[in-house]
């Protein structure tokens, strides 16, 4: 049996952001640590990651329709999925930047006030829908032609390096710059602003492609809370489980656990040292009993980010090794290289 653990946020950019404040006091992780061999590898962002690890590696993976499957309410079929999530957009000097909603912290309420506004305006485009309120859609009855850059990688980018590319752009061009202009005169923009709130000035329109792009599941069991892997299982016609604890179970398992993502990405040393004494608990522990115990023969944890891509594999075998020691997080983490100036 081999378990995949997927950790994005586990490799805190020291080089970027410096060393965390304080160490962690974990147990079970720099024993595993310790035993572990690991590889630097170039920066990728976790959905396109699993994108491929799911057999879709054209650049057309239909990301919008995958992560709609995966949210938790249902999915109307026979429609074509984008993405339009919100965004702030600001000037940086001469660059206009995108920061996504993971720092707008916007109400269930807004986001309601906003659907209902924007279905009502533009109700000749699409239905528009927010099942949480910072992941929206629109359902369009015919595939969007353009190639639309995932928001992962534009966020706090220049926007005008992601601009879509192909057929019918101005069309979805104009769209976005209307629902600018709707957005920034609504009553929820003057609210947040008047209460010192980023406001939510723009929508990214991202995630195109052929809804019945074939797949093909990594592992005999998928664990996935975080909507996008669910709806990658889904899509492949495997049920998934929760991401809450290690759970045994016979063949190979795949678990994607999200809780250190936004920490790293909004450099939250707090919230992430609490998060991780988490996984240390629920995961990191049980996993290297399991591991002394045989029941797993391979350990590989996997951790993408926008920095750099931490692959790590420990062996049951290898655990009868004691004169290894320890290896703190830290001290792993200090031997990144440094990020490519070409892909910041």
């Amino acid at each position: 049996m081999q378990f995949h653990l997927v950790v994005p946020g586990l490799a805190w950019p020291t080089a970027a952001f410096g060393k965390l404040p304080a160490a962690p006091p974990l147990t079970a992780l720099p024993v595993l640590l310790g035993h572990a061999s690991h590889a630097w590898r170039p920066a990728v962002a976790l959905e396109t990651w699993l994108a491929g690890e799911f057999g879709l590696n054209g650049g057309h993976t239909p990301y919008a329709h995958l992560r709609r499957l995966g949210e938790a309410t249902n999915t109307p079929k026979d429609v074509h999925w984008l993405c339009c999530d919100p965004v702030h957009l600001h000037f940086s000097r001469d660059r206009l930047l995108l920061a996504d909603a993971s720092s707008l912290a916007i109400t269930r309420a807004e986001a309601d006030i906003l659907m209902t506004g924007i279905n009502e305006t533009f109700a000749d485009i699409g239905r528009f829908e927010a099942p949480t309120a910072d992941r929206w859609y629109v359902a369009l009855p015919d595939e969007p032609k353009p190639f639309f850059h995932p928001i992962a990688d534009v966020s706090g980018r220049p926007v005008q390096l992601f601009m879509p590319e192909g057929d019918e752009v101005a069309r979805w061009a104009r769209l976005s710059n209307e629902l600018e202009v709707w957005l920034y005169n609504h009553p929820v923009n003057a609210a947040r602003q008047e209460a010192g709130q980023r406001t939510i000035n723009g929508v990214w329109l991202w995630g195109a492609g052929p809804r019945d792009a074939p797949a093909h599941t990594p592992a005999s069991h998928i664990q996935a809370d975080q909507p996008f892997a669910r709806g990658l299982a889904r899509h492949a016609g495997i049920e998934v489980q929760a991401a809450d604890r290690y759970r045994e179970q016979p063949g190979t398992t795949l678990a994607i656990v999200d809780s250190l993502q936004r920490p790293a990405l909004h450099m939250d040393s707090a919230a992430w040292l609490a998060a991780i004494e988490e996984l240390d608990t629920n995961w990191f522990a049980p996993l290297l009993a399991a591991l002394k115990a045989k029941q797993i023969s391979k350990l590989r944890i996997s951790a993408p980010g926008d920095k750099h891509f931490l692959h790590i594999e420990v062996s049951a075998s290898g655990l009868w090794k004691f004169w290894r020691k320890p290896r703190p997080l830290d001290t792993l983490l200090a031997s990144a290289p440094a990020p490519n100036p070409q892909n910041p």
